[in-house]
């Protein structure tokens, strides 16, 4: 098992999408922190952004990054920040595209750096991890999220949150709905090949909603290649590596708390519960109907 200590600057990267029309947003300080947080830890952070004042939120993000001890030996630190091409990566979905594939090159880059004329580059493993900005403490469990990959035993990883803590942490609204929909996709892919589990085993069982997931830099093309705009464009990719090219998958527990001012904020807002109900029907569309369910 890896170190939390392990160096992981040269063998991953983490994607991340913002867009912050109203900098007093408390999403906007939450994505600061996780600037902070990532180069404290030495973890690169690749951030597409798509605010309207998209120089100012990028020196502010840069800015929080440059913290002391946690800067790296190049001019620019840990904090990458790209505005959104919105014309060639739209929505979300595109976004993550966006930044898997920057994300990708810069790792490609890491390999040949550390080749010399006498040692070529390395088959080392690499990870890309993407997550929501404002799942900050997520960064403090990100060895134990991709040592499955960095070991090469599996291809995905997707972690799935301490169910007292996923309880206690999160608006109680949205506790209920995660929980639905996960059963829901659950019992829909322990139909399906690759989610059944090995000979003696039990189906794997996965957070879906979560959102966070981690993959070996060499899959990449499965995102770039997929062209939805929203949440599916985090989940379908890894489904069809699973089903047709026999991927590797696990879950990893992580006693991840939410941030307390998101559940405050969230907690008996009909807005919020609204925005829950949308992404359920959306995702059982196109991720249950049209990927998992039994044809």
């Amino acid at each position: 098992m890896l170190s939390t200590k392990e160096d992981l600057h040269q063998k991953v990267c983490v994607v991340t999408v913002t867009c912050y029309p109203n900098l007093s947003d408390i999403r906007f300080q939450l994505a600061l922190d996780l600037c902070q947080l990532a180069s404290q830890l030495k973890i690169t952070l690749w951030i597409v952004d798509n605010s309207p004042n998209h120089a100012i939120v990028r020196d502010k993000f840069i800015a929080a990054g440059k913290v002391e001890g946690g800067l790296a030996s190049n001019d620019d630190g840990f904090i990458h920040v790209e505005r959104q091409d919105t014309t060639h990566y739209a929505g979300k979905g595109g976004a993550i595209r966006q930044g898997i594939k920057s994300a990708s090159s810069w790792l490609d880059t890491q390999t040949i750096s550390t080749a010399t004329l006498f040692s070529p580059p390395t088959t080392t493993s690499t990870a890309i991890m993407y997550m929501e900005p404002e799942k900050v403490d997520l960064l403090n469990h990100i060895h134990h999220i991709v040592e499955p990959i960095l070991s090469g035993n599996y291809d995905v990883v997707v972690p799935t949150r301490n169910e007292e803590l996923f309880h206690t942490t999160y608006p109680k609204e949205q506790f209920h709905s995660e929980m639905f929909g996960n059963m829901h996709f659950n019992n829909l892919a322990k139909q399906v090949a690759g989610f059944q589990g090995g000979w003696g085993e039990k189906p794997t069982k996965l957070d879906w909603l979560f959102g966070p997931f981690a993959f070996h830099t060499r899959h990449s093309d499965s995102w770039l290649n997929y062209t939805g705009t929203s949440w599916d464009a985090q989940m379908i990719p890894y489904v069809r590596g699973v089903k047709n090219q026999y991927w590797k998958i696990i879950s990893v527990t992580v006693d991840f708390c939410h941030p307390k001012v998101m559940k405050e904020q969230e907690e008996g807002d009909p807005v919020f519960t609204s925005k829950r109900l949308g992404q359920l029907n959306l995702l059982f569309d196109v991720l249950g109907t049209n990927e998992l369910s039994h044809k």
